[in-house]
């Protein structure tokens, strides 16, 4: 059931064992964030992209999950299969810290959400534990983490010297792994890939890229024109995504046996 997102802290033993292990809020200039250069216009922007960030947080925790569970179904190494549940606490981390960061902006907007319908479900193929994780490996990881690093990295490089900045690169730290762990796991499971399997794969690649395409066709959920706030011009953004598509994801699937359909990725990667 769809509702406004809300996040909460226990505290006690557990908050104490999460700060702990991810002090990721701890050090940073909270509370001196002057946002007396912005519009109220501008604001209001950042602040719907970075509540928007809270979910996407959220929804990677999730998808890291169902992942874990997938390559502990299918036997997969267990150093592998303890790192990526260990991302799980990487990604409710960045949740704690990209909501502290909206409340430095002046609090949420409002967003609803489905948390009931937040975990991805696999297609028929995946009839099995291995082809699951495989699939949930290529859509989390390999695209969609593939994708955030640099997006994360270009903010990073407008934001200045001040909060945002520091918040974008803890971000940008532990995200780099977190796109590698699915590079990790198809260089386990390729000798156990048929050439059918790997066709498919190439498929899903595909359809994980496609669902993206907003990303840089269109503007909205760029916060054009405020680089302080971790913002990029759309222009330049595009050009950021289209890249790591282009020169990141597809070589890297490719060097794996995974070759997505040529016809499909320039289609794709067309501006609107």
């Amino acid at each position: 059931m769809t509702a406004q997102l809300e996040i909460t802290y226990l505290g006690g033993w557990t908050g104490r064992r999460m700060a702990r292990r991810r002090p990721i809020c701890d050090g940073l200039p909270w509370g001196m964030l002057d946002l007396s250069a912005h519009s109220p216009a501008e604001l209001d922007e950042a602040r719907a992209v970075w509540t928007n960030g809270v979910f996407t947080e959220y929804a990677s925790a999730a998808a890291f999950s169902n992942l874990a569970t997938a390559l502990l179904e299918s036997g997969a190494p267990i150093d592998l299969t303890a790192t990526a549940a260990d991302i799980v606490v990487d990604e409710m981390a960045h949740v704690e810290l990209v909501s502290r960061l909206v409340m430095e902006l002046g609090g949420a907007v409002p967003y609803h959400a489905d948390l009931g319908k937040i975990s991805q479900v696999t297609s028929p193929e995946a009839d099995r534990p291995f082809l699951r994780a495989c699939e949930l490996a290529v859509t989390t990881s390999c695209v969609g983490e593939a994708l955030s690093v640099p997006a994360l990295r270009r903010s990073r490089s407008l934001a200045g010297q001040g909060l945002v900045h520091r918040v974008l690169d803890r971000l940008v730290r532990d995200e780099g792994p977190h796109a590698q762990l699915g590079m990790w796991f198809l260089e386990w499971a390729a000798p156990q890939l048929s050439r059918g399997e790997r066709a498919w794969l190439a498929g899903v690649a595909m359809d994980a890229i496609e669902v993206y395409t907003p990303l840089w066709r269109e503007a909205g959920g760029v916060v054009g024109g405020v680089p302080a706030l971790g913002a990029s011009d759309f222009e330049r953004y595009r050009a950021t995504m289209t890249a790591a598509v282009e020169d990141g994801i597809v070589p890297r699937l490719t060097r794996s046996g995974i070759t997505v359909d040529a016809a499909r990725l320039r289609a794709a990667l067309a501006p609107a």
